[in-house]
């Protein structure tokens, strides 16, 4: 097997078609002579219409206008025409094929005119004329001849496959060079977030387990605690609660300004409105006398069991039971704002705040660089296959040319 790399293919592909190529370069640089001869030709003979034209424009004899009008037209015609023709600077099919394609205009376009404005100028411009169509019958040789040379240029063909196969491939693997060094920018970037993530996750966990966030941990689930206990002590009471609060939505029942908000606190927040209340909880026994009145008239019910329990329970809380807790849940409540309003304390949360939302930047941040790489892993995946199959088909096309098996390579 033949190894060859990437950058030497074009030199190793004009070396097998050496041999090929010079019975064809040789042909191909007489068909050029030949041609350029043939426009040159034509030109010249355009020329002389041209003068003879203008000539004709500027003479007495009107017999000559309409010969005259129609020389300068055509010339007019053929030197545009002539101008857009470019003559190969290399031995490809595609240049054969572009300027056989040019060929091929002016001979059709003067093939046309024969019958139309070259007619118009009979009988004038005899020997122009004669030497044109020379000229054109040596075009429509030539086309034809190009034609011919083309179908024995196999190996021009392949040369030209061979290099637009390469230019696929250098795209493939620029294209995946450029991803891969992209990817890598960004697998540092990813490394140097995870790092800084890593540092602000310990700097949070240092000043979360400082003493006074441990001392106002601890608070807030003596608070918690507490807070359970709170609702479970008015657990016979909560759905009567709630239902007197519909009551009073509705106007079904008159609760003063005060009742109504003590009771909305209380349903919110059991512990908070217990504890804020004054000592002996006017406002809930308030409350709650407007709850016995509603039980005992009928307006508001319960089922028999459980409206004897809440009697039993309205009973003690009306007397002042709740007050050993109430005095609980303000010294558990004023325990916990005191740490919490502590300057340590209120240093330490801003540090937290501040942390958590530097930790949760970047954590989106890394969620973003971590879908980028795994799209452009997947879009290096696929230029990697692509970057395959096209060194495959250049071995392909190298193997046709050479009767050799062969294998690219993209580094020497």
């Amino acid at each position: 097997m033949v190894e060859i790399a990437l950058a030497d293919v074009m030199e190793w592909v004009d070396s097998r078609l050496e041999s090929a190529m010079k019975p064809i370069r040789k042909e191909w640089n007489s068909l050029l002579k030949d041609a350029q001869k043939a426009l040159k030709d034509i030109r010249s003979a355009c020329e002389k219409m041209r003068d003879e034209g203008e000539r004709f424009l500027s003479g007495k004899d009107h017999r000559r206008y309409g010969p005259g009008k129609a020389a300068l037209r055509f010339s007019k015609m053929m030197f545009n025409m002539l101008e857009d023709v470019e003559l190969p600077s290399e031995v490809s099919v595609s240049s054969m094929a572009s300027f056989q394609k040019d060929l091929a205009r002016i001979y059709n376009a003067i093939g046309r005119e024969w019958s139309g404005l070259l007619a118009k100028m009979d009988p004038y411009m005899i020997m122009a004329k004669r030497k044109l169509r020379s000229a054109w019958r040596k075009i429509g040789s030539l086309v034809r001849d190009i034609n011919a040379l083309m179908a024995r240029c196999r190996p021009l063909e392949l040369r030209d496959e061979v290099s637009s196969a390469i230019a696929k491939v250098e795209k493939l693997h620029s294209d995946l060079r450029s991803l891969e060094g992209e990817m890598s920018a960004l697998s540092l970037e990813e490394g140097e977030v995870k790092e800084q993530l890593e540092a602000l996750r310990a700097a949070l966990g240092e000043v979360e387990n400082s003493d006074v966030m441990l001392r106002l941990e601890e608070a807030r689930r003596s608070l918690e605690n507490l807070r359970i206990e709170v609702r479970t002590e008015l657990r016979h009471a909560w759905k009567a609660l709630t239902k007197l609060r519909a009551q009073a939505s509705s106007g079904l029942l008159a609760l003063g300004a005060d009742e109504r908000e003590a009771l909305e606190a209380y349903l919110s927040d059991p512990l908070t409105a217990l504890a804020r209340e004054a000592e002996g909880y006017p406002l809930l026994r308030s409350v709650l006398s407007k709850v016995g009145e509603a039980l005992e008239r009928g307006t508001l019910v319960l089922k028999p069991s459980k409206a004897e329990k809440l009697r039993s329970w309205l009973k003690e809380a009306l007397s002042g039971s709740l007050i050993p807790l109430q005095a609980k849940c303000k010294k558990a409540l004023e325990e916990f704002e005191a740490i919490r309003r502590s300057e340590e304390a209120e240093e330490a949360l801003r540090k937290i705040e501040a942390l958590k939302a530097r930790i949760s930047e970047l954590e989106r941040k890394a969620g973003m660089i971590k879908a980028r790489l795994s799209s452009l892993e997947a879009r290096r995946r696929s230029l990697g296959r692509k970057l395959e199959e096209e060194l495959e088909t250049l071995s392909s096309l190298l193997g046709e040319l050479s009767g050799e098996e062969v294998r690219v390579v993209l580094e020497g």
